[in-house]
């Protein structure tokens, strides 16, 4: 399921860390937007749930609209 991690405002400055840590847990990282704070990816079986890990302040499903 492709996902967008929302940090924790005090949290910007480590981005690289924590989509480093998602990486480990088995989650492929597609983009880190250090500005906006956000990190999206696929979470494979994971669920959203197991990927608000420390640092991280919310997680969603990411709900692209596709065009044509």
């Amino acid at each position: 399921m492709d996902f967008i991690a929302r940090v924790e405002d005090n949290q910007k400055p480590n981005i690289q860390e924590i989509a480093q840590s998602l990486v480990k847990m088995g989650i492929r990282v597609k983009r880190i937007m250090r500005i906006t704070g956000t990190i999206s990816g696929s979470s494979g079986s994971l669920s959203l749930a197991e990927l608000k890990i420390k640092g991280i302040k919310s997680v969603e499903q990411n709900r692209r609209v596709k065009t044509h």
